[in-house]
Protein backbone atom coordinates (compact mmCIF):
# COMPACT_ATOMS: atom_id res chain seq x y z
CA UNK A 1 0.00 0.00 0.00
CA UNK A 2 1.63 3.65 -1.18
CA UNK A 3 0.70 6.71 -0.22
CA UNK A 4 -0.72 7.68 -3.08
CA UNK A 5 -3.79 4.74 -2.63
CA UNK A 6 -4.16 5.29 1.02
CA UNK A 7 -6.53 7.92 0.10
CA UNK A 8 -8.80 5.69 -2.28
CA UNK A 9 -8.58 2.92 0.23
CA UNK A 10 -10.25 5.17 2.98
CA UNK A 11 -13.04 6.09 0.95
CA UNK A 12 -13.46 2.57 -0.23
CA UNK A 13 -13.46 1.61 3.34
CA UNK A 14 -16.06 4.60 3.87
CA UNK A 15 -18.58 3.55 1.05
CA UNK A 16 -19.07 -0.31 3.03
CA UNK A 17 -19.67 1.12 6.15
CA UNK A 18 -21.98 3.90 4.81
CA UNK A 19 -23.88 1.21 2.79
CA UNK A 20 -23.80 -0.97 5.95
CA UNK A 21 -25.37 1.81 8.40
CA UNK A 22 -27.89 3.04 5.87
CA UNK A 23 -29.46 -0.50 5.45
CA UNK A 24 -28.52 -2.56 8.34
CA UNK A 25 -28.97 -5.28 9.25
CA UNK A 26 -29.53 -6.17 5.48
CA UNK A 27 -33.55 -6.60 3.75
CA UNK A 28 -34.61 -10.56 4.18
CA UNK A 29 -37.31 -11.73 1.22
CA UNK A 30 -38.94 -15.33 1.33
CA UNK A 31 -35.86 -16.65 -0.17
CA UNK A 32 -33.92 -16.03 1.87
CA UNK A 33 -35.41 -16.43 5.24
CA UNK A 34 -35.39 -20.04 3.56
CA UNK A 35 -31.79 -19.89 3.05
CA UNK A 36 -31.02 -18.83 6.47
CA UNK A 37 -32.92 -21.33 8.72
CA UNK A 38 -31.66 -24.00 6.14
CA UNK A 39 -27.71 -22.39 7.41
CA UNK A 40 -28.88 -22.41 11.08
CA UNK A 41 -30.65 -26.32 10.81
CA UNK A 42 -28.27 -27.67 8.63
CA UNK A 43 -30.82 -29.60 6.64
CA UNK A 44 -30.56 -28.38 3.18
CA UNK A 45 -32.43 -28.62 -0.40
CA UNK A 46 -31.15 -27.44 -3.58
CA UNK A 47 -34.43 -25.46 -4.55
CA UNK A 48 -31.45 -22.49 -3.47
CA UNK A 49 -27.82 -23.42 -4.03
CA UNK A 50 -26.90 -24.93 -0.49
CA UNK A 51 -23.73 -23.51 -0.20
CA UNK A 52 -25.07 -19.78 0.57
CA UNK A 53 -26.93 -21.48 2.81
CA UNK A 54 -23.84 -23.29 4.42
CA UNK A 55 -21.75 -19.90 4.88
CA UNK A 56 -24.95 -18.05 6.54
CA UNK A 57 -25.16 -20.95 8.88
CA UNK A 58 -21.39 -20.38 10.05
CA UNK A 59 -21.19 -16.82 9.83
CA UNK A 60 -24.37 -17.04 11.92
CA UNK A 61 -22.21 -18.35 14.30
CA UNK A 62 -20.10 -15.12 14.70
CA UNK A 63 -22.59 -12.46 13.72
CA UNK A 64 -26.13 -13.69 14.42
CA UNK A 65 -28.64 -13.29 12.18
CA UNK A 66 -28.94 -11.43 8.78
CA UNK A 67 -26.31 -8.97 9.72
CA UNK A 68 -22.95 -11.38 8.72
CA UNK A 69 -24.15 -11.96 5.32
CA UNK A 70 -25.18 -8.39 4.46
CA UNK A 71 -21.58 -7.44 5.92
CA UNK A 72 -19.94 -9.95 3.39
CA UNK A 73 -22.01 -9.27 0.69
CA UNK A 74 -21.74 -5.32 1.02
CA UNK A 75 -17.50 -5.42 1.34
CA UNK A 76 -17.21 -7.67 -1.26
CA UNK A 77 -19.29 -5.58 -3.52
CA UNK A 78 -17.14 -2.58 -2.72
CA UNK A 79 -13.86 -4.37 -2.22
CA UNK A 80 -14.62 -5.81 -6.20
CA UNK A 81 -15.43 -2.52 -7.09
CA UNK A 82 -12.51 -1.11 -5.66
CA UNK A 83 -9.80 -3.06 -7.02
CA UNK A 84 -11.57 -3.19 -10.48
CA UNK A 85 -11.09 0.51 -10.86
CA UNK A 86 -8.06 1.17 -9.56
CA UNK A 87 -6.70 -1.16 -12.20
CA UNK A 88 -8.62 0.85 -14.86
CA UNK A 89 -8.08 5.02 -13.09
CA UNK A 90 -4.50 6.12 -13.25
CA UNK A 91 -5.18 9.04 -11.36
CA UNK A 92 -6.69 9.36 -7.62
CA UNK A 93 -9.70 12.20 -8.77
CA UNK A 94 -10.72 9.70 -11.85
CA UNK A 95 -10.88 6.58 -9.24
CA UNK A 96 -12.81 8.87 -7.33
CA UNK A 97 -15.19 9.48 -9.71
CA UNK A 98 -15.29 6.26 -11.00
CA UNK A 99 -16.17 4.74 -7.48
CA UNK A 100 -19.62 7.04 -7.77
CA UNK A 101 -20.83 4.02 -9.93
CA UNK A 102 -21.90 1.90 -6.86
CA UNK A 103 -24.19 4.36 -6.15
CA UNK A 104 -26.28 4.18 -9.11
CA UNK A 105 -29.67 3.64 -7.75
CA UNK A 106 -29.99 0.39 -9.63
CA UNK A 107 -26.91 -0.90 -8.38
CA UNK A 108 -26.76 0.75 -4.67
CA UNK A 109 -30.58 0.49 -3.84
CA UNK A 110 -30.63 -3.74 -4.08
CA UNK A 111 -27.50 -3.84 -2.01
CA UNK A 112 -29.70 -3.93 1.00
CA UNK A 113 -30.75 -7.31 0.06
CA UNK A 114 -29.51 -9.90 1.22
CA UNK A 115 -30.16 -12.50 -2.13
CA UNK A 116 -28.56 -14.55 -4.41
CA UNK A 117 -28.26 -12.45 -7.29
CA UNK A 118 -26.77 -9.69 -5.43
CA UNK A 119 -24.63 -12.13 -3.83
CA UNK A 120 -23.44 -13.71 -6.91
CA UNK A 121 -22.88 -10.65 -8.16
CA UNK A 122 -21.11 -9.52 -5.45
CA UNK A 123 -18.48 -12.62 -5.33
CA UNK A 124 -17.95 -12.78 -8.76
CA UNK A 125 -17.35 -9.02 -8.86
CA UNK A 126 -14.18 -9.56 -6.07
CA UNK A 127 -13.19 -13.00 -7.36
CA UNK A 128 -12.36 -11.51 -11.30
CA UNK A 129 -11.01 -8.40 -9.60
CA UNK A 130 -8.21 -10.29 -7.63
CA UNK A 131 -7.71 -12.39 -10.98
CA UNK A 132 -6.77 -8.88 -12.50
CA UNK A 133 -4.61 -7.87 -9.93
CA UNK A 134 -2.76 -10.54 -9.86
CA UNK A 135 -1.98 -10.66 -13.27
CA UNK A 136 -1.09 -7.34 -12.66
CA UNK A 137 1.02 -8.69 -9.99
CA UNK A 138 1.96 -11.60 -11.26
CA UNK A 139 0.80 -13.14 -7.92
CA UNK A 140 -0.12 -16.95 -7.55
CA UNK A 141 -1.49 -16.38 -3.63
CA UNK A 142 -3.63 -13.47 -5.49
CA UNK A 143 -4.91 -15.55 -8.19
CA UNK A 144 -5.49 -18.17 -6.08
CA UNK A 145 -8.62 -16.27 -4.11
CA UNK A 146 -9.64 -14.95 -6.79
CA UNK A 147 -10.25 -18.63 -8.51
CA UNK A 148 -12.36 -19.22 -5.26
CA UNK A 149 -14.63 -16.53 -5.01
CA UNK A 150 -15.52 -17.30 -8.55
CA UNK A 151 -16.39 -20.51 -7.88
CA UNK A 152 -18.39 -19.29 -4.97
CA UNK A 153 -20.35 -16.68 -6.96
CA UNK A 154 -20.84 -19.40 -9.76
CA UNK A 155 -22.87 -21.66 -7.25
CA UNK A 156 -24.89 -18.92 -5.17
CA UNK A 157 -27.60 -19.59 -8.94
CA UNK A 158 -28.76 -22.24 -10.83
CA UNK A 159 -27.81 -20.15 -13.72
CA UNK A 160 -24.77 -18.54 -12.84
CA UNK A 161 -22.32 -20.95 -15.01
CA UNK A 162 -22.82 -18.71 -18.00
CA UNK A 163 -21.87 -15.74 -15.94
CA UNK A 164 -18.72 -17.39 -14.48
CA UNK A 165 -17.44 -19.04 -17.46
CA UNK A 166 -16.12 -16.33 -19.51
CA UNK A 167 -14.35 -14.47 -15.85
CA UNK A 168 -13.27 -18.44 -16.10
CA UNK A 169 -11.41 -18.31 -19.82
CA UNK A 170 -9.80 -14.86 -18.86
CA UNK A 171 -8.50 -16.62 -15.09
CA UNK A 172 -6.43 -19.20 -17.78
CA UNK A 173 -5.17 -15.49 -19.55
CA UNK A 174 -4.27 -14.73 -16.15
CA UNK A 175 -2.76 -17.81 -14.98
CA UNK A 176 -0.46 -18.35 -18.13
CA UNK A 177 1.00 -14.51 -17.91
CA UNK A 178 1.88 -14.99 -14.08
CA UNK A 179 3.70 -18.92 -15.21
CA UNK A 180 5.36 -17.06 -18.39
CA UNK A 181 6.78 -14.17 -15.43
CA UNK A 182 8.18 -17.21 -13.51
CA UNK A 183 9.41 -19.27 -16.15
CA UNK A 184 10.49 -16.86 -19.13
CA UNK A 185 8.63 -19.10 -21.58
CA UNK A 186 5.38 -17.58 -23.23
CA UNK A 187 2.46 -19.28 -23.44
CA UNK A 188 -0.14 -19.13 -26.95
CA UNK A 189 -3.50 -17.57 -26.94
CA UNK A 190 -5.11 -21.44 -27.33
CA UNK A 191 -3.43 -22.08 -24.54
CA UNK A 192 -4.40 -19.95 -22.39
CA UNK A 193 -7.91 -20.12 -22.78
CA UNK A 194 -7.87 -23.99 -22.96
CA UNK A 195 -6.20 -23.50 -19.44
CA UNK A 196 -9.05 -21.15 -18.67
CA UNK A 197 -11.56 -23.96 -19.74
CA UNK A 198 -9.88 -26.61 -17.53
CA UNK A 199 -10.11 -24.27 -14.54
CA UNK A 200 -14.05 -23.88 -15.12
CA UNK A 201 -14.26 -27.50 -15.13
CA UNK A 202 -12.34 -28.12 -11.98
CA UNK A 203 -14.20 -25.53 -9.98
CA UNK A 204 -17.32 -26.36 -11.73
CA UNK A 205 -16.96 -30.32 -11.06
CA UNK A 206 -15.64 -29.28 -7.10
CA UNK A 207 -19.09 -26.85 -6.62
CA UNK A 208 -21.28 -29.37 -7.79
CA UNK A 209 -19.94 -32.01 -5.59
CA UNK A 210 -19.97 -29.99 -2.73
CA UNK A 211 -23.68 -28.95 -3.29
CA UNK A 212 -24.58 -32.52 -3.64
CA UNK A 213 -22.79 -33.43 -0.22
CA UNK A 214 -24.74 -30.19 1.60
CA UNK A 215 -28.00 -31.49 -0.38
CA UNK A 216 -30.10 -33.45 2.12
CA UNK A 217 -34.16 -33.22 0.64
CA UNK A 218 -33.96 -33.01 -3.96
CA UNK A 219 -36.40 -30.43 -4.89
CA UNK A 220 -35.79 -30.11 -8.54
CA UNK A 221 -35.68 -26.35 -9.52
CA UNK A 222 -35.82 -26.95 -12.92
CA UNK A 223 -39.68 -28.80 -12.45
CA UNK A 224 -41.53 -24.38 -12.31
CA UNK A 225 -39.77 -24.02 -15.63
CA UNK A 226 -41.05 -27.03 -16.92
CA UNK A 227 -44.45 -26.23 -15.29
CA UNK A 228 -44.33 -22.52 -16.92
CA UNK A 229 -43.36 -23.87 -19.83
CA UNK A 230 -46.07 -26.70 -19.92
CA UNK A 231 -49.22 -24.14 -18.83
CA UNK A 232 -48.05 -21.92 -21.48
CA UNK A 233 -48.36 -24.83 -24.83
CA UNK A 234 -51.60 -25.63 -23.56
CA UNK A 235 -53.12 -22.48 -23.60
CA UNK A 236 -51.76 -21.66 -27.14
CA UNK A 237 -53.08 -25.45 -28.38
CA UNK A 238 -55.98 -25.15 -26.07
CA UNK A 239 -55.06 -28.76 -24.85
CA UNK A 240 -54.25 -29.62 -21.06
CA UNK A 241 -51.08 -31.25 -21.09
CA UNK A 242 -50.33 -30.18 -17.28
CA UNK A 243 -49.86 -33.91 -16.06
CA UNK A 244 -52.81 -34.36 -13.25
CA UNK A 245 -50.49 -35.62 -10.39
CA UNK A 246 -49.39 -32.18 -10.36
CA UNK A 247 -52.71 -30.81 -9.27
CA UNK A 248 -53.23 -30.20 -5.85
CA UNK A 249 -56.75 -31.76 -5.55
CA UNK A 250 -58.64 -30.97 -8.55
CA UNK A 251 -57.45 -30.84 -12.16
CA UNK A 252 -57.32 -27.12 -13.73
CA UNK A 253 -59.55 -26.80 -16.38
CA UNK A 254 -58.51 -24.38 -19.41
CA UNK A 255 -60.63 -21.44 -17.61
CA UNK A 256 -58.47 -21.94 -14.65
CA UNK A 257 -55.24 -22.19 -16.38
CA UNK A 258 -55.40 -18.93 -17.94
CA UNK A 259 -57.01 -17.65 -14.81
CA UNK A 260 -53.41 -18.40 -12.96
CA UNK A 261 -50.85 -18.17 -15.85
CA UNK A 262 -48.36 -15.13 -16.06
CA UNK A 263 -46.28 -14.13 -18.27
CA UNK A 264 -43.75 -12.59 -16.45
CA UNK A 265 -43.81 -15.01 -12.60
CA UNK A 266 -44.75 -18.47 -12.18
CA UNK A 267 -45.70 -17.62 -8.41
CA UNK A 268 -50.18 -18.21 -9.41
CA UNK A 269 -49.15 -21.38 -10.49
CA UNK A 270 -47.71 -22.35 -7.28
CA UNK A 271 -49.04 -19.62 -4.64
CA UNK A 272 -52.20 -17.96 -5.79
CA UNK A 273 -54.05 -16.01 -3.40
CA UNK A 274 -57.56 -15.98 -5.25
CA UNK A 275 -58.21 -19.08 -6.21
CA UNK A 276 -57.80 -22.74 -4.48
CA UNK A 277 -56.39 -24.35 -7.23
CA UNK A 278 -53.16 -24.68 -8.03
CA UNK A 279 -50.16 -27.09 -8.85
CA UNK A 280 -47.68 -28.25 -5.97
CA UNK A 281 -44.08 -28.97 -5.99
CA UNK A 282 -43.18 -33.06 -6.89
CA UNK A 283 -40.49 -34.71 -4.58
CA UNK A 284 -40.77 -38.08 -6.38
CA UNK A 285 -37.54 -38.37 -8.89
CA UNK A 286 -40.05 -40.87 -10.83
CA UNK A 287 -42.62 -38.41 -11.46
CA UNK A 288 -40.11 -35.57 -12.03
CA UNK A 289 -38.42 -37.96 -14.81
CA UNK A 290 -42.36 -38.49 -16.10
CA UNK A 291 -42.29 -34.93 -15.98
CA UNK A 292 -39.36 -34.32 -17.55
CA UNK A 293 -40.25 -36.74 -20.71
CA UNK A 294 -43.72 -34.66 -21.21
CA UNK A 295 -42.05 -31.46 -21.25
CA UNK A 296 -39.36 -32.45 -24.21
CA UNK A 297 -42.38 -34.42 -25.89
CA UNK A 298 -44.40 -31.77 -26.10
CA UNK A 299 -41.69 -28.99 -26.45
CA UNK A 300 -40.66 -30.76 -29.60
CA UNK A 301 -44.39 -31.81 -30.94
CA UNK A 302 -45.68 -27.57 -30.38
CA UNK A 303 -42.34 -26.05 -31.11
CA UNK A 304 -44.22 -22.60 -32.48
CA UNK A 305 -46.28 -22.91 -29.36
CA UNK A 306 -42.69 -23.00 -27.14
CA UNK A 307 -41.57 -20.33 -29.03
CA UNK A 308 -44.24 -18.32 -28.65
CA UNK A 309 -44.73 -18.86 -24.54
CA UNK A 310 -40.96 -18.78 -24.34
CA UNK A 311 -40.46 -14.93 -26.73
CA UNK A 312 -43.54 -13.51 -24.22
CA UNK A 313 -41.82 -14.80 -21.05
CA UNK A 314 -38.31 -13.24 -22.03
CA UNK A 315 -40.30 -10.15 -23.09
CA UNK A 316 -42.35 -9.76 -20.06
CA UNK A 317 -38.87 -10.35 -18.14
CA UNK A 318 -37.12 -7.97 -19.95
CA UNK A 319 -40.09 -5.08 -19.50
CA UNK A 320 -40.00 -4.70 -23.16
CA UNK A 321 -43.59 -3.10 -23.47
CA UNK A 322 -42.86 -0.87 -20.23
CA UNK A 323 -45.51 -0.48 -17.63
CA UNK A 324 -44.33 -1.19 -13.73
CA UNK A 325 -40.75 -2.21 -13.23
CA UNK A 326 -41.21 -5.72 -11.55
CA UNK A 327 -39.73 -5.47 -7.85
CA UNK A 328 -36.77 -3.29 -8.63
CA UNK A 329 -36.06 -2.72 -4.60
CA UNK A 330 -37.70 -3.91 -1.62
CA UNK A 331 -39.67 -1.10 -0.79
CA UNK A 332 -43.42 -1.48 0.01
CA UNK A 333 -45.76 1.45 0.36
CA UNK A 334 -43.27 4.57 0.66
CA UNK A 335 -41.96 2.92 4.14
CA UNK A 336 -39.01 0.56 4.03
CA UNK A 337 -39.46 -2.98 5.51
CA UNK A 338 -36.77 -4.94 6.01
CA UNK A 339 -36.74 -8.44 7.28
CA UNK A 340 -34.07 -10.07 9.34
CA UNK A 341 -32.67 -11.20 12.31
CA UNK A 342 -32.82 -8.01 14.13
CA UNK A 343 -34.66 -8.66 18.37
CA UNK A 344 -35.20 -10.82 20.89
CA UNK A 345 -33.81 -13.76 18.67
CA UNK A 346 -36.37 -14.15 15.88
CA UNK A 347 -37.01 -13.60 12.35
CA UNK A 348 -39.51 -10.38 12.27
CA UNK A 349 -40.64 -7.92 10.22
CA UNK A 350 -40.25 -4.54 11.37
CA UNK A 351 -40.05 -0.90 10.24
CA UNK A 352 -36.25 0.67 9.64
CA UNK A 353 -36.09 3.39 12.53
CA UNK A 354 -32.97 4.99 10.09
CA UNK A 355 -34.56 8.25 8.84
CA UNK A 356 -31.54 8.51 6.55
CA UNK A 357 -33.10 5.03 5.05
CA UNK A 358 -36.28 6.59 5.00
CA UNK A 359 -35.86 9.42 3.19
CA UNK A 360 -33.18 7.64 0.63
CA UNK A 361 -35.98 5.36 -0.95
CA UNK A 362 -38.21 8.12 -0.83
CA UNK A 363 -35.74 10.01 -3.05
CA UNK A 364 -35.53 6.88 -5.05
CA UNK A 365 -39.10 5.47 -5.26
CA UNK A 366 -39.96 8.07 -8.73
CA UNK A 367 -37.51 6.88 -10.45
CA UNK A 368 -38.29 3.35 -10.05
CA UNK A 369 -40.33 3.34 -13.23
CA UNK A 370 -37.85 5.39 -15.06
CA UNK A 371 -35.30 4.30 -18.04
CA UNK A 372 -32.82 3.28 -15.25
CA UNK A 373 -34.87 0.54 -14.03
CA UNK A 374 -35.62 -1.33 -17.27
CA UNK A 375 -34.08 -4.62 -17.22
CA UNK A 376 -33.81 -4.70 -21.26
CA UNK A 377 -31.28 -2.06 -21.47
CA UNK A 378 -28.84 -3.92 -19.14
CA UNK A 379 -28.92 -6.77 -21.37
CA UNK A 380 -29.17 -5.03 -24.52
CA UNK A 381 -25.88 -2.63 -23.50
CA UNK A 382 -24.36 -6.13 -22.14
CA UNK A 383 -24.29 -7.00 -25.65
CA UNK A 384 -23.26 -4.07 -27.38
CA UNK A 385 -20.31 -3.58 -24.87
CA UNK A 386 -19.76 -7.50 -26.13
CA UNK A 387 -19.12 -5.90 -29.65
CA UNK A 388 -17.35 -3.29 -28.99
CA UNK A 389 -14.83 -5.07 -26.61
CA UNK A 390 -13.97 -7.90 -29.63
CA UNK A 391 -13.64 -5.00 -32.33
CA UNK A 392 -11.48 -3.12 -29.63
CA UNK A 393 -9.57 -6.41 -29.28
CA UNK A 394 -8.95 -7.43 -32.73
CA UNK A 395 -7.98 -3.50 -33.77
CA UNK A 396 -5.35 -2.88 -30.94
CA UNK A 397 -2.21 -2.85 -31.65
CA UNK A 398 -1.01 -1.77 -27.98
CA UNK A 399 1.12 -4.04 -26.38
CA UNK A 400 -1.24 -3.26 -23.70
CA UNK A 401 -4.47 -5.06 -23.89
CA UNK A 402 -5.64 -6.11 -20.86
CA UNK A 403 -8.26 -3.19 -20.25
CA UNK A 404 -10.06 -4.22 -23.13
CA UNK A 405 -9.55 -8.28 -22.64
CA UNK A 406 -10.90 -7.96 -19.17
CA UNK A 407 -14.14 -5.64 -20.68
CA UNK A 408 -14.63 -8.35 -23.08
CA UNK A 409 -14.89 -10.97 -21.12
CA UNK A 410 -17.18 -9.02 -18.71
CA UNK A 411 -19.27 -8.08 -21.39
CA UNK A 412 -19.83 -11.89 -22.84
CA UNK A 413 -21.00 -12.64 -19.02
CA UNK A 414 -23.21 -10.55 -19.14
CA UNK A 415 -24.35 -11.04 -22.66
CA UNK A 416 -24.84 -15.04 -21.78
CA UNK A 417 -26.45 -14.86 -18.14
CA UNK A 418 -28.97 -12.33 -19.76
CA UNK A 419 -29.77 -13.89 -23.47
CA UNK A 420 -30.26 -17.11 -21.28
CA UNK A 421 -33.08 -15.56 -19.74
CA UNK A 422 -35.00 -16.94 -22.68
CA UNK A 423 -35.13 -20.37 -21.62
CA UNK A 424 -35.68 -20.18 -17.86
CA UNK A 425 -36.87 -17.23 -16.69
CA UNK A 426 -39.66 -17.62 -14.37
CA UNK A 427 -40.27 -13.53 -12.83
CA UNK A 428 -39.82 -10.48 -14.32
CA UNK A 429 -37.92 -8.74 -10.91
CA UNK A 430 -35.45 -6.49 -11.52
CA UNK A 431 -33.12 -8.62 -9.58
CA UNK A 432 -32.53 -10.72 -12.18
CA UNK A 433 -30.26 -8.40 -14.45
CA UNK A 434 -28.77 -7.38 -11.53
CA UNK A 435 -25.43 -8.51 -12.83
CA UNK A 436 -26.06 -7.22 -15.92
CA UNK A 437 -26.30 -3.77 -14.56
CA UNK A 438 -22.78 -4.55 -12.48
CA UNK A 439 -21.32 -5.12 -16.03
CA UNK A 440 -22.66 -2.43 -17.82
CA UNK A 441 -20.96 -0.24 -15.85
CA UNK A 442 -17.87 -1.69 -15.16
CA UNK A 443 -17.03 -2.81 -18.44
CA UNK A 444 -17.62 0.66 -19.59
CA UNK A 445 -15.05 2.41 -17.50
CA UNK A 446 -12.66 -0.36 -18.42
CA UNK A 447 -13.33 0.31 -22.25
CA UNK A 448 -12.96 3.94 -22.08
CA UNK A 449 -9.64 3.46 -19.87
CA UNK A 450 -8.48 0.91 -22.53
CA UNK A 451 -9.15 4.27 -25.44
CA UNK A 452 -7.31 6.86 -23.15
CA UNK A 453 -4.42 4.62 -22.67
CA UNK A 454 -4.34 3.93 -26.59
CA UNK A 455 -4.80 8.00 -27.25
CA UNK A 456 -1.33 8.53 -25.10
CA UNK A 457 0.56 5.81 -26.96
CA UNK A 458 0.06 7.13 -30.14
Amino acid sequence: MTKKNFPFLLLFIACVLVTIYIFHPGYMDNDAVDQFEQGKSGLYNDWHPPIMSWLWGRLDQVIPGALGMFALQVTLFWSGLGILISLAAPTLKSRFLYLLIGFFPPAFMLLSTIIKDVAMAAALTFGFSLILYSEKRRSILLFIPGLVFLGYGMVTRHNATLAAFPLFLYSGIALAKIYSSRTGTACAAWKSVTLGFALFIIVFSAGNLGTRYLTKIKSYPIQQIMLHDLVGISIRTKTNLVPQYLAVSEQPSMKDLRRIYQLGSMKNLYWPDFTPIHFKIIHDPTLVGDLFNTWIREVVKHPRAYLDHRSKVFAAVLNIKGGKTCGPYYYEETIYKPKGFYKNGSLDNYYSDNPITNRLFGLIEPLRNSLIYRNWLYVLLSMVLFVISILVVLRSRSTETSLANAALALSASGSLYGLAYFFVATTCDFRMVYWNVFVTLTASIFLFSSFKRKKRES
